[in-house]
Protein backbone atom coordinates (compact mmCIF):
# COMPACT_ATOMS: atom_id res chain seq x y z
CA UNK A 1 0.00 0.00 0.00
CA UNK A 2 3.00 2.30 -0.18
CA UNK A 3 2.39 2.96 -4.13
CA UNK A 4 -1.05 4.09 -2.84
CA UNK A 5 0.39 6.44 -0.04
CA UNK A 6 2.36 8.05 -2.96
CA UNK A 7 -0.11 8.34 -5.56
CA UNK A 8 -2.68 9.75 -3.01
CA UNK A 9 -0.22 12.48 -1.99
CA UNK A 10 0.02 13.19 -5.74
CA UNK A 11 -3.35 13.22 -5.89
CA UNK A 12 -4.17 15.42 -2.64
CA UNK A 13 -1.48 18.00 -3.82
CA UNK A 14 -2.97 18.34 -7.48
CA UNK A 15 -6.40 18.95 -6.09
CA UNK A 16 -5.21 21.76 -3.74
CA UNK A 17 -4.61 22.98 -7.30
CA UNK A 18 -8.15 22.48 -8.64
CA UNK A 19 -7.96 22.05 -12.46
CA UNK A 20 -4.44 20.09 -12.72
CA UNK A 21 -6.38 16.46 -11.10
CA UNK A 22 -8.30 16.78 -14.41
CA UNK A 23 -5.60 16.72 -16.74
CA UNK A 24 -3.39 14.42 -14.20
CA UNK A 25 -6.72 11.71 -14.54
CA UNK A 26 -6.27 12.53 -18.74
CA UNK A 27 -3.23 11.32 -18.56
CA UNK A 28 -3.58 8.01 -16.73
CA UNK A 29 -6.75 6.42 -18.37
CA UNK A 30 -7.65 3.06 -16.16
CA UNK A 31 -7.59 0.24 -18.76
CA UNK A 32 -10.34 -2.03 -18.29
CA UNK A 33 -12.37 -5.02 -20.41
CA UNK A 34 -16.13 -4.81 -20.08
CA UNK A 35 -17.27 -8.29 -18.76
CA UNK A 36 -20.71 -9.89 -18.99
CA UNK A 37 -23.93 -7.63 -17.84
CA UNK A 38 -21.11 -4.45 -19.29
CA UNK A 39 -19.47 -4.70 -16.24
CA UNK A 40 -16.05 -2.69 -16.63
CA UNK A 41 -13.12 -4.50 -15.17
CA UNK A 42 -9.31 -3.54 -14.35
CA UNK A 43 -7.14 -4.46 -15.47
CA UNK A 44 -3.94 -2.45 -14.31
CA UNK A 45 -3.49 0.92 -12.26
CA UNK A 46 -5.70 -0.40 -9.22
CA UNK A 47 -3.08 1.38 -7.10
CA UNK A 48 -4.06 4.49 -8.70
CA UNK A 49 -7.78 3.65 -8.84
CA UNK A 50 -7.53 2.65 -4.69
CA UNK A 51 -5.63 6.23 -4.23
CA UNK A 52 -8.58 7.75 -6.13
CA UNK A 53 -10.85 6.29 -4.20
CA UNK A 54 -9.22 6.98 -0.94
CA UNK A 55 -9.08 10.46 -2.47
CA UNK A 56 -13.02 10.63 -2.93
CA UNK A 57 -12.67 11.58 -6.20
CA UNK A 58 -15.28 9.56 -8.19
CA UNK A 59 -14.53 10.16 -11.87
CA UNK A 60 -11.55 8.18 -14.23
CA UNK A 61 -10.89 8.02 -17.32
CA UNK A 62 -11.37 4.55 -18.25
CA UNK A 63 -9.60 3.06 -22.01
CA UNK A 64 -11.57 -0.37 -22.77
CA UNK A 65 -9.41 -2.49 -24.05
CA UNK A 66 -11.73 -5.00 -25.33
CA UNK A 67 -15.00 -6.01 -25.12
CA UNK A 68 -16.06 -8.77 -23.63
CA UNK A 69 -19.49 -8.28 -22.53
CA UNK A 70 -21.56 -11.29 -24.67
CA UNK A 71 -19.37 -14.01 -23.28
CA UNK A 72 -20.88 -16.11 -20.62
CA UNK A 73 -19.40 -15.73 -16.89
CA UNK A 74 -16.87 -18.82 -16.73
CA UNK A 75 -16.18 -17.72 -20.72
CA UNK A 76 -15.12 -14.52 -19.73
CA UNK A 77 -13.05 -15.40 -16.64
CA UNK A 78 -11.11 -18.03 -18.65
CA UNK A 79 -10.40 -15.61 -21.56
CA UNK A 80 -8.99 -13.14 -18.78
CA UNK A 81 -6.77 -15.71 -17.25
CA UNK A 82 -5.78 -17.11 -20.71
CA UNK A 83 -5.06 -13.04 -21.61
CA UNK A 84 -3.04 -12.28 -18.49
CA UNK A 85 -5.61 -9.78 -17.74
CA UNK A 86 -5.97 -11.17 -14.18
CA UNK A 87 -4.21 -12.30 -11.55
CA UNK A 88 -5.70 -14.87 -8.94
CA UNK A 89 -3.11 -15.06 -6.43
CA UNK A 90 -3.83 -13.80 -2.58
CA UNK A 91 -1.21 -11.48 -0.48
CA UNK A 92 0.76 -14.28 0.34
CA UNK A 93 1.12 -15.43 -3.30
CA UNK A 94 -1.22 -18.32 -2.78
CA UNK A 95 -3.71 -19.22 -5.94
CA UNK A 96 -7.31 -17.94 -4.94
CA UNK A 97 -10.39 -19.06 -6.80
CA UNK A 98 -11.63 -16.14 -9.34
CA UNK A 99 -14.59 -15.92 -7.10
CA UNK A 100 -12.83 -14.76 -4.40
CA UNK A 101 -10.60 -11.94 -6.10
CA UNK A 102 -11.89 -8.46 -4.49
CA UNK A 103 -14.64 -7.41 -6.19
CA UNK A 104 -14.13 -3.36 -5.07
CA UNK A 105 -10.74 -1.35 -5.04
CA UNK A 106 -11.19 -1.11 -1.29
CA UNK A 107 -11.44 -5.22 -0.59
CA UNK A 108 -7.60 -5.45 -2.04
CA UNK A 109 -5.15 -6.58 0.47
CA UNK A 110 -2.09 -5.32 1.75
CA UNK A 111 1.28 -7.40 0.38
CA UNK A 112 4.34 -6.09 2.02
CA UNK A 113 6.33 -8.00 -0.89
CA UNK A 114 4.49 -6.14 -3.54
CA UNK A 115 5.03 -3.19 -1.53
CA UNK A 116 8.60 -4.43 -2.00
CA UNK A 117 8.43 -4.68 -5.55
CA UNK A 118 7.37 -1.32 -5.84
CA UNK A 119 10.32 0.44 -3.80
CA UNK A 120 13.12 -2.13 -5.67
CA UNK A 121 11.80 -1.09 -8.92
CA UNK A 122 11.72 2.92 -7.86
CA UNK A 123 15.57 2.21 -6.76
CA UNK A 124 16.32 1.07 -10.28
CA UNK A 125 16.54 -2.84 -9.02
CA UNK A 126 14.16 -3.57 -12.60
CA UNK A 127 12.73 -2.01 -15.48
CA UNK A 128 9.26 -0.67 -15.27
CA UNK A 129 7.31 -2.61 -18.42
CA UNK A 130 4.27 -3.55 -19.93
CA UNK A 131 4.25 -7.04 -18.84
CA UNK A 132 0.82 -7.19 -16.98
CA UNK A 133 1.33 -8.16 -13.09
CA UNK A 134 5.20 -8.02 -13.62
CA UNK A 135 5.67 -6.24 -9.71
CA UNK A 136 3.67 -9.36 -8.63
CA UNK A 137 6.01 -12.04 -10.47
CA UNK A 138 8.94 -9.50 -9.00
CA UNK A 139 7.10 -9.78 -5.02
CA UNK A 140 6.80 -13.75 -5.20
CA UNK A 141 10.35 -13.52 -6.45
CA UNK A 142 11.48 -11.89 -2.92
CA UNK A 143 8.60 -13.47 -0.79
CA UNK A 144 10.83 -17.11 -1.31
CA UNK A 145 14.33 -14.67 -0.82
CA UNK A 146 13.63 -11.70 1.74
CA UNK A 147 12.20 -13.04 5.17
CA UNK A 148 8.88 -11.61 5.91
CA UNK A 149 10.35 -10.25 9.43
CA UNK A 150 13.50 -7.87 8.09
CA UNK A 151 10.45 -6.87 5.77
CA UNK A 152 8.17 -5.87 8.82
CA UNK A 153 11.30 -4.58 10.83
CA UNK A 154 13.49 -2.52 8.69
CA UNK A 155 12.05 -1.63 5.53
CA UNK A 156 15.04 0.02 3.90
CA UNK A 157 17.51 -3.21 4.60
CA UNK A 158 15.02 -5.17 2.67
CA UNK A 159 14.80 -2.63 -0.12
CA UNK A 160 18.89 -2.96 -0.37
CA UNK A 161 18.87 -6.59 0.41
CA UNK A 162 16.16 -7.34 -2.68
CA UNK A 163 17.54 -4.86 -5.05
CA UNK A 164 20.70 -7.11 -4.99
CA UNK A 165 18.35 -10.11 -4.93
CA UNK A 166 16.86 -8.47 -8.44
CA UNK A 167 20.19 -8.42 -10.37
CA UNK A 168 21.33 -12.09 -9.87
CA UNK A 169 21.14 -14.55 -12.39
CA UNK A 170 18.05 -16.70 -10.70
CA UNK A 171 16.09 -13.68 -11.62
CA UNK A 172 16.74 -13.06 -15.08
CA UNK A 173 13.51 -14.65 -16.59
CA UNK A 174 11.37 -11.58 -14.53
CA UNK A 175 10.54 -9.04 -16.59
CA UNK A 176 12.36 -5.83 -16.63
CA UNK A 177 14.96 -7.77 -15.54
CA UNK A 178 18.99 -5.98 -15.66
CA UNK A 179 22.11 -7.61 -15.99
CA UNK A 180 24.59 -7.03 -12.62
Amino acid sequence: MRAVAVKRRKIEKRLEHGSRIERFLEDKPIPSVRGPGGQLFMIDHHHLGLALWQSEIEMAYVHVIEDLSVLPVASFWRRMETDGRVYPFDASGRRVALSRLPRRLNGLAEDGFRDLAWSVRLAGGFAKTRTPYAEFLWADFFRERVPERLLATNYEMAVERAVKLARLKAASELPGWRRA
